[in-house]
Protein backbone atom coordinates (compact mmCIF):
# COMPACT_ATOMS: atom_id res chain seq x y z
CA UNK A 1 0.00 0.00 0.00
CA UNK A 2 1.26 3.75 -0.85
CA UNK A 3 0.82 6.74 1.03
CA UNK A 4 1.54 10.49 0.25
CA UNK A 5 1.89 12.72 2.98
CA UNK A 6 2.10 16.66 2.33
CA UNK A 7 4.12 18.84 4.33
CA UNK A 8 3.79 22.40 4.48
CA UNK A 9 6.69 25.04 6.14
CA UNK A 10 4.93 27.32 8.57
CA UNK A 11 7.66 30.34 8.56
CA UNK A 12 7.08 32.75 5.81
CA UNK A 13 10.79 32.56 4.52
CA UNK A 14 11.42 29.31 2.56
CA UNK A 15 13.33 26.61 4.36
CA UNK A 16 17.31 25.66 3.31
CA UNK A 17 17.84 21.45 3.68
CA UNK A 18 21.13 20.30 3.71
CA UNK A 19 21.16 17.61 -0.02
CA UNK A 20 22.29 15.25 3.17
CA UNK A 21 18.08 15.28 4.01
CA UNK A 22 17.64 11.84 4.53
CA UNK A 23 17.90 11.42 8.20
CA UNK A 24 15.37 14.32 8.80
CA UNK A 25 12.61 11.82 7.56
CA UNK A 26 14.07 8.93 9.49
CA UNK A 27 13.74 10.73 12.62
CA UNK A 28 10.09 11.54 11.26
CA UNK A 29 9.13 7.72 10.30
CA UNK A 30 10.84 6.66 14.14
CA UNK A 31 8.29 8.95 15.67
CA UNK A 32 5.86 7.69 13.30
CA UNK A 33 6.94 3.24 13.51
CA UNK A 34 8.21 3.57 17.09
CA UNK A 35 12.86 3.43 17.34
CA UNK A 36 12.43 -0.43 17.26
CA UNK A 37 12.44 -0.42 13.34
CA UNK A 38 15.58 1.44 13.20
CA UNK A 39 17.43 -0.02 15.96
CA UNK A 40 18.99 -3.22 14.42
CA UNK A 41 20.09 -3.58 10.83
CA UNK A 42 17.13 -5.68 9.65
CA UNK A 43 15.98 -5.34 6.44
CA UNK A 44 13.00 -2.65 6.39
CA UNK A 45 10.03 -3.66 4.72
CA UNK A 46 9.09 -0.52 3.22
CA UNK A 47 10.39 2.58 0.87
CA UNK A 48 9.70 6.33 0.87
CA UNK A 49 10.70 9.05 -1.14
CA UNK A 50 10.71 12.52 -0.94
CA UNK A 51 10.11 15.50 -3.45
CA UNK A 52 11.03 19.37 -2.37
CA UNK A 53 8.32 20.87 -4.82
CA UNK A 54 8.38 22.49 -8.04
CA UNK A 55 10.06 25.76 -7.04
CA UNK A 56 12.98 23.99 -5.51
CA UNK A 57 16.45 24.54 -6.33
CA UNK A 58 20.11 22.93 -5.54
CA UNK A 59 22.87 25.48 -4.48
CA UNK A 60 26.15 25.15 -2.93
CA UNK A 61 25.10 22.09 -1.21
CA UNK A 62 21.45 22.84 -0.22
CA UNK A 63 18.11 22.37 -2.05
CA UNK A 64 16.47 26.05 -1.40
CA UNK A 65 13.31 27.72 -1.39
CA UNK A 66 11.71 24.48 0.15
CA UNK A 67 7.82 25.35 0.62
CA UNK A 68 6.22 22.06 0.57
CA UNK A 69 7.18 18.65 0.68
CA UNK A 70 5.58 15.76 -0.68
CA UNK A 71 6.86 12.33 1.79
CA UNK A 72 5.67 9.44 -0.19
CA UNK A 73 6.12 5.77 1.57
CA UNK A 74 5.35 2.49 0.15
CA UNK A 75 5.31 -1.27 2.04
CA UNK A 76 3.17 -4.60 1.20
CA UNK A 77 3.54 -5.66 5.05
CA UNK A 78 0.27 -5.69 6.97
CA UNK A 79 1.49 -4.38 10.49
CA UNK A 80 3.89 -1.92 9.17
CA UNK A 81 0.91 -0.58 6.93
CA UNK A 82 -0.83 -0.45 10.27
CA UNK A 83 1.80 1.19 12.30
CA UNK A 84 2.72 3.91 9.66
CA UNK A 85 -1.21 4.57 9.44
CA UNK A 86 -1.89 5.06 12.89
CA UNK A 87 1.11 7.02 13.38
CA UNK A 88 0.69 9.73 10.88
CA UNK A 89 -2.84 9.90 12.03
CA UNK A 90 -1.60 10.58 15.57
CA UNK A 91 0.75 13.38 14.57
CA UNK A 92 -1.41 15.03 12.37
CA UNK A 93 -3.99 14.79 15.19
CA UNK A 94 -1.49 16.28 17.24
CA UNK A 95 -0.19 18.95 15.02
CA UNK A 96 3.30 17.87 15.54
CA UNK A 97 5.87 20.65 14.21
CA UNK A 98 9.16 18.03 12.35
CA UNK A 99 11.89 20.59 12.08
CA UNK A 100 13.54 19.64 8.61
CA UNK A 101 16.50 22.16 7.39
CA UNK A 102 15.83 26.00 8.37
CA UNK A 103 12.06 25.25 8.34
CA UNK A 104 9.15 23.95 10.75
CA UNK A 105 7.05 21.44 8.69
CA UNK A 106 3.52 20.32 9.63
CA UNK A 107 1.20 17.83 8.30
CA UNK A 108 -1.12 19.26 6.30
CA UNK A 109 -2.93 16.27 3.83
CA UNK A 110 -2.58 12.52 4.30
CA UNK A 111 -4.16 10.18 2.01
CA UNK A 112 -3.66 6.43 0.12
CA UNK A 113 -2.23 6.91 -3.10
CA UNK A 114 -3.89 4.58 -6.19
CA UNK A 115 -1.76 1.32 -6.63
CA UNK A 116 -0.96 1.08 -10.53
CA UNK A 117 -1.32 -2.30 -12.42
CA UNK A 118 2.11 -3.28 -12.23
CA UNK A 119 3.28 -4.47 -16.21
CA UNK A 120 7.67 -4.27 -15.60
CA UNK A 121 8.29 -0.83 -17.15
CA UNK A 122 9.15 1.55 -13.95
CA UNK A 123 11.06 5.39 -13.33
CA UNK A 124 12.54 5.66 -9.85
CA UNK A 125 10.92 8.73 -7.45
CA UNK A 126 14.39 7.78 -5.08
CA UNK A 127 17.68 6.56 -6.15
CA UNK A 128 18.51 3.19 -6.56
CA UNK A 129 21.01 1.78 -4.84
CA UNK A 130 22.70 -1.82 -5.74
CA UNK A 131 25.08 -3.69 -3.66
CA UNK A 132 28.08 -5.42 -5.40
CA UNK A 133 28.20 -8.89 -4.84
CA UNK A 134 31.39 -9.54 -3.15
CA UNK A 135 31.79 -6.12 -1.58
CA UNK A 136 32.26 -4.89 1.76
CA UNK A 137 30.77 -2.05 3.93
CA UNK A 138 34.35 -0.51 4.32
CA UNK A 139 34.87 -0.82 0.58
CA UNK A 140 34.69 2.95 -1.19
CA UNK A 141 31.85 3.56 -2.67
CA UNK A 142 32.97 2.89 -5.93
CA UNK A 143 33.98 -0.99 -5.38
CA UNK A 144 30.65 -1.07 -2.89
CA UNK A 145 27.66 -0.27 -4.92
CA UNK A 146 27.17 -0.79 -8.73
CA UNK A 147 25.47 0.96 -11.22
CA UNK A 148 23.45 -0.30 -14.61
CA UNK A 149 26.90 0.52 -16.92
CA UNK A 150 28.94 -1.67 -15.04
CA UNK A 151 30.02 -5.55 -15.78
CA UNK A 152 27.99 -8.36 -13.81
CA UNK A 153 24.85 -5.57 -12.61
CA UNK A 154 21.97 -7.70 -13.11
CA UNK A 155 23.67 -10.17 -11.25
CA UNK A 156 24.57 -8.18 -8.09
CA UNK A 157 20.91 -7.05 -8.61
CA UNK A 158 19.03 -10.22 -8.76
CA UNK A 159 21.16 -10.79 -5.84
CA UNK A 160 19.75 -8.26 -3.34
CA UNK A 161 16.41 -8.94 -4.22
CA UNK A 162 17.12 -12.19 -3.74
CA UNK A 163 18.49 -11.41 -0.54
CA UNK A 164 15.92 -9.02 0.51
CA UNK A 165 13.30 -11.27 -0.30
CA UNK A 166 14.25 -14.02 1.64
CA UNK A 167 14.89 -11.22 4.89
CA UNK A 168 11.11 -9.88 4.05
CA UNK A 169 8.78 -12.67 2.97
CA UNK A 170 10.28 -15.33 4.78
CA UNK A 171 10.60 -17.79 1.52
CA UNK A 172 12.85 -17.76 -1.61
CA UNK A 173 11.15 -16.10 -4.37
CA UNK A 174 9.75 -17.92 -7.69
CA UNK A 175 11.46 -17.00 -10.64
CA UNK A 176 13.64 -18.78 -13.96
CA UNK A 177 13.53 -15.51 -16.31
CA UNK A 178 14.68 -11.99 -15.44
CA UNK A 179 16.10 -9.17 -17.50
CA UNK A 180 17.02 -5.38 -16.54
CA UNK A 181 16.39 -3.49 -19.84
CA UNK A 182 17.76 0.71 -19.55
CA UNK A 183 15.65 3.20 -20.94
CA UNK A 184 17.26 5.98 -19.80
CA UNK A 185 19.67 5.47 -16.79
CA UNK A 186 21.84 7.69 -15.13
CA UNK A 187 24.42 7.17 -12.24
CA UNK A 188 24.31 9.84 -9.61
CA UNK A 189 26.32 10.11 -6.58
CA UNK A 190 24.36 10.73 -3.05
CA UNK A 191 25.45 12.79 0.21
CA UNK A 192 23.96 10.50 2.88
CA UNK A 193 25.02 10.69 6.94
CA UNK A 194 27.86 12.56 6.26
CA UNK A 195 29.13 9.95 3.19
CA UNK A 196 28.77 9.42 -0.22
CA UNK A 197 26.71 6.56 -2.21
CA UNK A 198 26.68 5.64 -5.77
CA UNK A 199 22.80 5.37 -7.18
CA UNK A 200 21.33 5.48 -10.22
CA UNK A 201 18.08 6.93 -11.00
CA UNK A 202 15.81 7.37 -14.13
CA UNK A 203 13.41 4.88 -16.09
CA UNK A 204 14.13 1.06 -17.14
CA UNK A 205 12.12 -2.33 -17.83
CA UNK A 206 11.98 -5.92 -15.90
CA UNK A 207 11.47 -8.87 -17.51
CA UNK A 208 10.19 -11.56 -15.76
CA UNK A 209 8.46 -14.46 -15.04
CA UNK A 210 7.13 -14.05 -12.19
CA UNK A 211 4.54 -11.50 -11.09
CA UNK A 212 5.14 -11.70 -7.37
CA UNK A 213 8.36 -10.79 -8.02
CA UNK A 214 7.58 -7.78 -9.66
CA UNK A 215 5.15 -7.13 -6.78
CA UNK A 216 7.67 -7.23 -4.49
CA UNK A 217 9.72 -4.59 -6.23
CA UNK A 218 6.80 -2.19 -6.38
CA UNK A 219 5.76 -2.33 -3.01
CA UNK A 220 8.90 -2.92 -0.86
CA UNK A 221 11.14 -0.56 -3.09
CA UNK A 222 14.19 -1.85 -5.41
CA UNK A 223 17.88 -2.44 -4.14
CA UNK A 224 19.30 -2.02 -0.27
CA UNK A 225 19.06 0.92 2.02
CA UNK A 226 15.10 1.14 1.16
CA UNK A 227 14.49 2.22 4.70
CA UNK A 228 17.03 4.97 4.30
CA UNK A 229 15.02 6.43 1.32
CA UNK A 230 16.60 5.10 -1.34
CA UNK A 231 14.49 2.84 -4.47
CA UNK A 232 11.07 3.62 -4.60
CA UNK A 233 9.28 3.26 -8.01
CA UNK A 234 6.46 4.35 -9.68
CA UNK A 235 4.96 2.22 -12.35
CA UNK A 236 5.45 3.74 -16.00
CA UNK A 237 3.37 3.85 -19.17
CA UNK A 238 4.43 1.29 -21.40
CA UNK A 239 4.01 3.09 -24.61
CA UNK A 240 5.85 5.78 -23.82
CA UNK A 241 9.07 3.66 -22.72
CA UNK A 242 8.56 1.06 -24.95
CA UNK A 243 9.70 3.88 -27.71
CA UNK A 244 13.28 4.84 -25.91
CA UNK A 245 14.50 1.05 -24.94
CA UNK A 246 17.18 0.02 -27.20
CA UNK A 247 17.98 -4.14 -27.13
Amino acid sequence: MRFLIKMENLKEEPAKVRLDYRSRFISLLKSVLGEEYYSNHKIKPFTFAVFFGKEAKISNGYIENVRTINFRFSSGDFLTIAKFYNGILQLKKNQYIHPIGTGKFKIIDFRPEKEREIIGFFKTLSPIVIERIGSKPKDSPEERYITPDEESFEESLVENIYRRYIAIMGSEPQFSKFKFIPVKVKKEYVRHYGGIVKTFIGKFKIETDSKDLLEFIYKYGLGVRTGQGFGYLEVEDEKRTSKNINI
